[in-house]
């Protein structure tokens, strides 16, 4: 990246903001000096209240395509169209919520289905009342000392139908027997079966007239929306041009604009700026400092592309970091697939993530990156010999075998990744501070742990006396160097370092896990398996199916969550600070 500050007169203002935008090269920065920051043009405001107008009409009507148009053509009917689409809106809220309530009243006279009596011939006579219930008839009928009621039962619901005269013994009886009373709706007139066919209806009728809003929507959606489109995407341009002087320094007749530009494009952006203003401005390009922070544009080929929304989930990288993308692609596929192992769910979770790339665009990348888990899923399958739980191949790496091993690879693993994360911390100690700095700060850590490995050594050789005396001959110069490079922290965080390589065990853990639950779901389905009844395999194959399915998301979660744990704890900690922010080019996609 190269800082680049532009000066000149006002009157090149507009030249100048049009060229940065049409080429979308220059990140603008927000002026922090001394001058007075510029503001936005005379037509900022009513554009901004325009477009946004035209956005809210656009995620209401959801159009597509485009078709030419010109703001004053929109400006004059926004406010019309907005009118009517309100109108509509209300229209078919309304036409809902009345379809809604139809369709309850339809599930309440349901569950009357089979009583034969009109409840509104009953509520109009004077000497006669009734209840709709949900209780046990026979349970009321020995509670109750009185004649004077019948019970018309339905499929769910009840109706007692009494004398006004023994209310008061109808309602103490049915306290007792805890019946459940449903308040009833005379708005539909009729038997049940009448009812719900008078309710059919008017749902009917009310849905034709939701098909007639929708007609009007999508018409006006027809005629308006390609032109809203096509004046949105001007309109956004115009607007972030007008609203750009606001990172600018102004003063009554000039104007300065900073920002940053890749280094191999400042020769474009020059060119084309002297060309717009006639050489009336002028130009600054510096390389970066110290003590600037630069936007951050990644430079990954396509392999490694799709890793880089595992960095964003932690932390786009200063300018001056190295990026962990690759590190990521190193190692993260190759965890996940030691920990799942198990061809099977390589296919199963690969198919998953193409249904993540289809329905969630927006997550690509991401789910990119973790075909790559699928694709060393299925080789570690058939590593192991494994396909759901099967052991169909006979391999020398068959893991249920290999329980001791695994554990020690595991924290070896562990080792190699944490010390990787350590001499790419000496590496960027080296750049910014120098040699010394770096051995000191980072080195000071492997030679700890090289300290350990000999006095471990020499006293397994040659007795614990050695083994003390070569420990300490490196220990103690090397905590005198972690002292020197990291102060009192380094010397407190020396557990840490152990508990990060531990940490590396959880690959261990996941791996017997999976391969355990897979095997314990064969084990269920393998008895209605073995049966020979049509029910019983049927049973079994569903056992499988459910079970396998379930597994393949949990481990998906655990792979996933255990395999970027040990990289953004175990192995960035070491090396990686992150807070870089993102390169946003005015007027750049």
């Amino acid at each position: 990246m190269k800082k680049i500050r532009v000066t000149g007169p006002k009157t090149q203002l507009e030249n100048v903001i049009d060229s940065i935008y049409d080429l979308g090269l220059m990140d603008l920065e927000e002026y922090q000096g001394d001058l007075e920051k510029g503001g936005p043009m005379d037509e900022s405001e009513e554009l901004s209240e325009l477009l946004v107008d035209i956005r809210s009409l656009i995620s209401k009507l959801e159009p597509e395509g485009e078709e030419e148009a010109s703001i004053h053509e929109i400006r004059n009917v926004a406010s019309e169209i907005s009118g009517e689409v309100k109108e509509l809106e209300n229209e078919r809220d309304s036409i809902k919520n009345d379809i809604q309530g139809l369709e309850e009243k339809k599930k309440f006279y349901k569950k009357l289905k089979g009583v034969d009596v009109n409840l509104d011939d009953i509520s109009s006579t004077d000497s006669l009342n009734f209840k709709v219930l949900d209780f046990d008839p026979s349970e009321f009928e020995e509670e109750t000392e009185t004649d004077q009621y019948e019970i018309f039962a339905g499929r769910n619901l009840s109706v007692l139908v009494y004398r006004d005269t023994v209310e008061v013994e109808i309602e103490n009886s049915l306290r007792n027997v805890n019946a459940e009373e449903y308040e009833y709706s005379n708005s539909v007139t009729g038997r049940p079966l009448e009812a719900i066919s008078n309710i059919e209806q008017k749902i009917k009728e009310k849905n034709k007239e939701l098909e007639e809003v929708n007609q009007k929507y999508d018409e006006i959606s027809s005629e308006w929306g390609p032109k809203l489109n096509y004046v949105e995407d001007y309109m956004t341009e115009r607007v972030e041009k007008a609203e750009a002087p606001l990172n600018f320094a102004m003063t009554e007749k000039s104007f300065i604009a900073e920002g940053w530009i890749p280094s191999k494009e400042e020769n474009t952006l020059r060119n084309r700026l002297i060309s717009a203003t006639e050489n009336k401005i002028h130009i600054e390009i510096e390389d970066v400092e110290e003590e600037d922070n630069p936007p951050v544009k990644y430079k990954n080929n396509k392999a490694v592309g799709p890793f880089e929304s595992l960095t964003e989930l932690m932390a786009r990288p200063k300018y001056d970091e190295i990026d962990p993308s690759f590190l990521i692609l190193l190692t993260f596929p190759l965890f996940f697939g030691m920990m799942i192992g198990d061809a099977g769910y390589g296919i199963t979770s690969g198919l998953v993530f193409l249904a993540g790339i289809k329905f969630f665009p927006q997550a690509s990348k991401l789910f990119k990156a973790l075909l790559w888990t699928s694709a060393a899923t299925i080789v570690f399958g058939i590593i192991y010999g494994e396909f759901f739980g099967f052991h169909v191949l006979h391999t020398p790496f068959y893991r249920g075998d290999l329980f001791t091993e695994i554990f020690y690879l595991s924290i070896l693993i562990g080792v190699a990744h944490v010390n990787l994360g350590l001499l790419i911390g000496a590496y960027n100690e080296y750049m910014h501070h120098g040699i010394v700095e770096a051995l000191f700060a980072k080195g000071s850590w492997i030679l700890l742990q090289i300290a350990a490995l000999a006095a471990y050594l020499t006293a397994s050789s040659y007795g614990t006396t050695p083994g003390l005396a070569v420990g300490l001959g490196i220990g103690i110069p090397t905590l005198l160097m972690l002292y020197k490079g990291e102060g009192i922290e380094g010397i407190v965080e020396i557990p840490s370092l152990i508990s990060n390589i531990l940490s590396y065990l959880r690959l261990f853990g996941v791996c017997i896990a999976a391969y355990t639950l897979a095997g314990t779901v064969n084990q269920m389905a393998n008895p209605m398996l073995a049966s020979g009844s049509l029910m019983g395999i049927a049973g079994g194959v569903l056992i499988m199916i459910v079970g396998h399915t379930l597994l393949t998301f949990i481990k998906i979660m655990e792979g996933f969550l255990q395999g970027i744990r040990l990289h953004y704890v175990e192995q960035f900690g070491w090396f990686y600070e992150g807070g870089g922010r993102k390169y946003s080019p005015f007027g750049g996609d």
